[in-house]
């Protein structure tokens, strides 16, 4: 019985030493989300809008800095507040008025369109203290995924400091431009195709 209790003692002491070393999860001291900055009007016919594709850096909630070298880095302390290409998504549905013949609705909700709006956010970082956003926005057919049309978007914003809420600030905003321009794009492309 002793040696059971001994080796129980043993095993609690050696977990809590293991427990103890690790460090702790660092928390962001501001978290920044991607909205519209402008209402657009409404949609001439349905339309899906999907997450953009990313590179895993920049898709996630990590704000990233290029480097004087040519490295990215993590802007420290601040965080997008969930993962940036599902902002950036949401940010374009809700560009548009509700009050028009289309709606911009999620792939997830399983309705059926004629048209989708594909997106692949190659940039969106900060250069200097420059917050960078670029695009490649597609119009596609659902019936036979073909491309309808394409168009590259970008926007840029400078930050007021280099404080990391300001440097934060100017990515959202350059963000927010970009979902916009992609929205933009949307209405035009599917106005001419009625």
């Amino acid at each position: 019985m002793n040696m059971k209790l001994f080796i129980f003692a043993a095993c609690t002491a050696v977990t809590s030493a293991c427990v103890s070393i690790l460090p702790e999860p660092t928390v962001a001291d501001a978290l920044y989300s991607i909205e519209t900055e402008t209402e657009l009007s409404g949609l001439s016919s349905d339309l899906i809008v999907r997450e953009p594709d990313a590179p895993r850096l920049i898709s996630g909630q990590a704000l990233v800095s290029l480097s004087n070298d040519g490295g990215l880095r993590l802007v420290p302390g601040v965080e997008w507040s969930g993962p940036a290409t599902r902002q950036i998504q949401l940010a374009i549905v809700d560009s548009f008025k509700t009050d028009g013949i289309g709606n911009a609705v999620l792939p997830e909700l399983g309705i059926f369109t004629d048209h989708e709006l594909a997106t692949k956010l190659s940039v969106l970082r900060l250069e200097g203290e420059t917050a960078v956003c670029e695009m490649v926005v597609s119009l596609i057919a659902t019936n036979n995924r073909a491309l309808i049309a394409r168009t590259d978007v970008s926007a840029t914003e400078p930050a007021q400091s280099n404080r990391a809420s300001d440097r934060a600030r100017a990515l959202k905003t350059a963000a927010s431009a970009c979902a916009t321009q992609a929205a933009e794009f949307a209405i035009d492309t599917l106005s001419e195709l009625s």
